[in-house]
């Protein structure tokens, strides 16, 4: 029995060293993927066409529209959980 306990404290020895290295590992991979994705997400400013200012109903979106001199985009919602404002159609 005694000539396991050491090779049992090896083994386990060897296996925390080894998830300690590939934990680095993939913590270094990840720290690479969220870069690449940072350099290619485009920026704010360039989403910023894609953007649309709701306006809670067909009368206030009006009013805007006339002060601003833009036109009104009108989305319908039919269905029975259709929630304009966090965009569930």
């Amino acid at each position: 029995m005694t000539t396991r306990m050491p090779r049992a404290g090896a083994l386990a020895a060897a296996l925390v060293l080894a998830a300690a290295g590939t934990t680095g590992a993939q913590n270094a991979e990840a720290a690479r993927i969220l870069q690449r994705f940072d350099d290619l997400r485009p920026s704010g400013q360039a989403l910023a066409m894609y953007r649309l200012d709701w306006e809670p109903s067909l009368e206030a979106a009006l009013a805007r529209a006339a002060k601003e001199k833009r036109p009104v985009c009108l989305v319908l919602i039919h269905a029975q959980y259709g929630d304009i404002f966090s965009g569930h159609c």
